[in-house]
């Protein structure tokens, strides 16, 4: 028997609509869940974006105080060139600091209106002859103590910093997601075989007419998948909230000035809602597939 496009719409919409406490509370849990996946990939993306300053070598970062002199900035960097365990230096001007400072805030008005260009420290990008940790630790030690320095980043503590904190974090949202996206299934299957035990004595009677095994499932496998895409959509529609409120939440971390150089790209966003979409399908189609395989005898 072939399948009509009209009778799978009409049957589809008739399952939703049966149960519409189930149907809202699947499409609910979806959206908890994968909201909290779409989380995940964003603090994971923007603390990648966190270590990029140390690409291509650079080990570490002397920033300078805002208001050195050239003499001093002279002093600072032969210091530097002097030194036979540092190999190459790099040093980053006040309009290349306030380009990295606006790129970084593009999102945060706030902060753009209340910081001048002069307020920002310039820089040497130094990268070690041995980068090993003592080596790096030592040289860190070394030039925090000198004149005229703000202060000094290492890659390794900055990578410390950020593991420990991403870590703590995407663990902890892992396990709420796995849990949830478990219980998104269930309720998913839980509401097709209502779906299918309310309407067990008209699939009886298709089966005897002559009705395929897809043309009985696909209706129920759609229920499922419409589920799961309200609410990955729904989830969508979070992930660009979560992005606003964690720049402003960095952002007001004076305390801690290495989360206000957390950055979410607009690339990290389309990722996110990209993996929300796919897990969206994934898990309905995957729970519509056993439901009907498991509950259906046909």
């Amino acid at each position: 028997m072939p399948i009509n496009g009209n009778y799978v719409l009409r049957e589809t919409t008739a399952n939703l609509t049966r149960n519409p406490t189930l149907s809202v509370a699947s499409i609910l849990t979806v959206f908890v869940s994968l909201a909290i996946v779409g989380t995940a990939v964003l603090v994971r993306q923007g603390a990648q974006n966190m270590t990029r300053r140390f690409e291509g070598g650079v080990e570490f970062i002397v920033f300078l105080e805002p208001e050195i002199t050239e003499a001093q900035l002279a002093q600072v960097k032969a210091d530097l060139e002097r030194n036979p365990n540092v190999k190459r230096i790099d040093y980053v001007d006040m309009n290349e600091t306030w380009a990295d400072f606006r790129r970084l805030f593009r999102n945060d008005e706030a902060m753009l209106e209340n910081v001048r260009k002069t307020d920002l420290p310039t820089s040497f990008r130094v990268e070690p002859t041995d980068k090993s940790v003592e080596t790096v630790q030592s040289l860190v030690n070394y030039y925090r103590k000198r004149p005229n320095v703000y202060d000094v980043k290492a890659a390794t503590d900055v990578i410390r910093e950020i593991k420990g904190l991403t870590t703590f974090v995407n663990n902890g949202l892992t396990v709420f997601a796995v849990f949830l996206l478990a219980a998104s299934s269930l309720l998913i299957l839980n509401t097709i075989r209502t779906a299918m035990f309310a309407r067990r004595r008209e699939i009886e009677v298709m089966k005897l007419v002559g009705a395929t095994n897809w043309f009985i499932r696909v209706p129920f496998m759609l229920e499922g998948l419409v589920q799961g895409l309200i609410g990955g959509v729904l989830a969508v529609g979070f992930v660009f909230l979560a992005r606003n409120w964690i720049h402003t939440l960095m952002s007001r971390s004076r305390g801690l000035t290495l989360l206000q150089t957390f950055s979410i790209e607009s690339g990290d966003v389309v990722l996110a809602c990209f993996a929300v979409l796919l897990t969206a399908v994934v898990l309905s189609v995957s729970s519509s597939v056993l439901a009907t395989r498991r509950f259906l005898d046909v």
